[in-house]
């Protein structure tokens, strides 16, 4: 009998890829053509699919016009190992835009092509914080002034929840059948209850559905919320 052909997550993450890393903004890159590259060499029948629209751009858009990329990644043409992942279109501060140029839209082509091939298992422990969202860039006044506007009706939210159903709990989902307001206040009450990493990341993966609800409809209030996950990791880390 043949001998087992080993399982390619196996081969993949067993790769060293930090001499291959590039930094920016804060965020851990994998080099597009490095990666692409070596799984070549291990799988020679790999290939990949950048996804067209009904008009043919390389990109789609939601209802809300903000934009996004999927990318396919195959190691052969059986269909057993094929990989499909969606990202949005972001701006130098890693922020979801609308009407990008062709210059985000690539960009965002090959980070969303990287992160295809790591669900593979090359480089995927370099992505293993992004459950749990980077400090963002520093606001500009006019950003500022707008936010702390928002903040102000947040926290009226927040206070009045609170006092109709007491201490939030972390575990409980946030829902996306309410105004963007009350998801929101839901969200700032919610964080910092959060006493564990482990417990933080899960309740924003767990959430993501309402964070991109969010996005979406308030992009203030998502920056907000953002910001709040940003200061919580941070001192979960200091502790």
């Amino acid at each position: 009998m043949s001998e087992k052909m080993p399982e390619p997550w196996e081969v993949l993450s067993k790769i060293d890829v930090s001499q291959h890393i590039e930094k920016k903004n804060g965020l851990s890159y994998l080099s597009w053509a490095w990666a692409w590259g070596v799984l070549k060499q291990h799988y020679p029948g790999a290939w990949f699919r950048k996804h067209e629209d009904m008009g043919g751009l390389p990109y789609f858009k939601d209802e809300h016009g903000y934009s996004f990329v999927r990318v396919t990644v195959g190691l052969d043409h059986s269909g057993d190992n094929d990989v499909t992942e969606t990202m949005p279109v972001l701006d130098h501060r890693n922020r979801a835009i609308q009407n990008p140029d062709s210059f985000a839209v690539n960009n965002s082509l090959q980070r969303c092509l990287t992160k295809a091939i790591a669900y593979h298992g090359l480089g995927h422990y370099i992505y293993a914080g992004e459950d749990l969202p980077q400090q963002e860039a520093p606001q500009s006044p006019a950003e500022a002034r707008q936010t702390g506007n928002q903040s102000a009706q947040v926290s009226g939210v927040q206070a009045g929840a609170a006092a109709s159903t007491g201490a939030p709990k972390a575990s409980a989902p946030v829902s996306t059948d309410q105004a963007p307001e009350t998801v929101a206040a839901t969200f700032m009450a919610f964080i910092p209850t959060c006493n564990e990493m482990k417990e933080l990341s899960g309740f924003y993966t767990k959430n993501k559905a309402a964070i991109a609800y969010l996005e979406s409809t308030k992009p203030d209030l998502h920056a907000q919320v953002m910001a709040a996950f940003s200061k919580r990791k941070a001192e979960l880390k200091e502790n």
